[in-house]
């Protein structure tokens, strides 16, 4: 969508490159800012899971291609093809105040079991989602900042198990329904941390967190990515409660027992 952030007449976003052909931009980008997620896997950005972590987050991703990496935006936005509007720029700073507020509130969803966990990541993930506090690269941004997140509260994703667009999919739902379809397809694939880090298969799954939902290797039609959300949805709610597995929690992956809420 043309805008103070493209070249006149045209899609590209203005970029460090002078980059203006639409192939080459979108052939471009990709590797710079895969290239910096991979970067983040080895060495986090240290914050407070706010508003602030999050630009600092996007600014280093997005160092290479823009000059306005971690700038909230100020123009209108809108998942493409969709219709459905973002945040107003006025309100996007308030808003994340609110999500990135709660969030505290419930101390960054540490100590909480595997329900309870899916359900505040879904939340947040999803109203951030809505908010859309950039005018690119967010999706990759927030997969950074919420494996982060997840890590620090003792989860790992099994990114390997979730098809990328059924979870854009769900994303856009959480703007315009609830936050359900994305809870359905973290749930059922959220391992502790230390479960993980005794397995090969889901170590891999820690260090490669920056593909799966970032990488959308195919794109199918709406009716297609409903009928796979629902069947997640159903497999969510077969799902056994956390107790019977016999642990409710992780434990705090920086040593002690997780505190409850």
């Amino acid at each position: 969508m043309p805008d103070r952030y493209t070249y006149p007449g045209s899609d590209v976003l203005v970029n460090r490159f002078g980059i203006t052909d639409y192939d080459d931009w979108k052939d471009a980008e990709p590797d710079f800012i895969g290239a910096r997620m991979g970067a983040l896997r080895e060495h986090p950005i240290a914050g407070g899971f706010d508003l602030p972590h999050l630009q600092a987050v996007h600014a280093y991703l997005t160092q290479d291609m823009y000059s306005w990496g971690g700038e909230i935006r100020t123009t209108d936005t809108h998942p493409g093809g969709t219709g459905i509007a973002h945040c107003r720029p006025q309100f996007i700073v308030p808003e994340t105040e609110r999500v990135f507020g709660a969030l505290a509130e419930r101390d960054y969803l540490r100590g909480l079991d595997a329900d309870a966990f899916s359900d505040g990541l879904a939340w947040v993930w999803g109203e951030t989602t809505a908010i859309h506090p950039f005018r690119d690269a967010n999706t990759r941004s927030q997969h950074v900042f919420f494996n982060q997140l997840a890590r620090d509260a003792g989860w790992v994703i099994d990114w390997s198990q979730i098809p990328g667009d059924v979870f854009a999919h769900a994303r856009t739902l959480a703007i315009v329904e609830d936050h359900s379809g994305l809870d359905a397809l973290i749930r059922p694939n959220l391992i502790t941390v230390e479960d993980a880090i005794r397995s090969d298969r889901l170590r891999a799954s820690l260090d490669e967190h920056a593909q799966g939902v970032t990488t959308r290797r195919t794109v199918r039609d709406p009716e297609t990515l409903d009928r796979a959300l629902d069947a997640a949805r159903q497999h969510r709610r077969n799902l056994p409660p956390p107790d019977a597995f016999g642990g409710a929690s992780p434990r705090d992956p920086r040593g002690a027992p997780s505190p409850g809420l």
